[in-house]
């Protein structure tokens, strides 16, 4: 068995190159599309007092996680609408590495519930049972997470 000539290969490599350059451009695109207006939105809404004012309103709840008030935000963004815009929320609010976490863990057991919870039931799943088990399972890691990865009581 003879190795393929070296023009061969090279050609092989640069179009998967090619390929995987373009791939990868689509998909900064997409994210860029999401994340920026995202961040730019947040902080819009903080300039304007609208995140404090959330904030505030929230806090209580958010409390129990030993977050912010304004973590709300990206916890809804996360369940509702994307992981992506959840990102870009939380890199507006200037939270610990422990926070962070901590509401990456809850939103990466529960995201985009409203359309994977369609989707779930279009294949025949028990989609309410599991959207409970999500939202459950993710407050319970979220509680746990907090007093693992937070300092103090809140």
């Amino acid at each position: 068995m003879s190795a393929p000539p070296a023009g061969a290969a090279a050609g092989w490599l640069a179009a998967r190159l090619r390929r995987g350059l373009r791939r990868g451009g689509h998909t900064c695109w997409l994210l860029f599309r999401v994340t920026v207006p995202t961040f730019i939105a947040m902080d819009l809404l903080k300039r304007l007092g609208v995140v404090a004012a959330l904030g505030a309103a929230c806090a209580p709840a958010m409390g129990l996680f030993r977050l912010p008030g304004e973590a709300a935000i990206a916890l809804v963004l996360g369940y509702l609408v994307n992981v992506y815009s959840a990102t870009a929320a939380l890199g507006s609010l200037g939270l610990s590495g422990g926070q962070v976490t901590t509401l990456g863990l809850m939103i990466g057991l529960a995201h985009q519930l409203v359309v994977e919870t369609v989707i779930l039931r279009e294949a025949g799943a028990r989609a309410a049972r599991l959207l409970l088990y999500r939202v459950v399972m993710s407050v319970l890691v979220g509680l746990v997470a907090s007093r693992l990865l937070i300092g103090g009581p809140r």
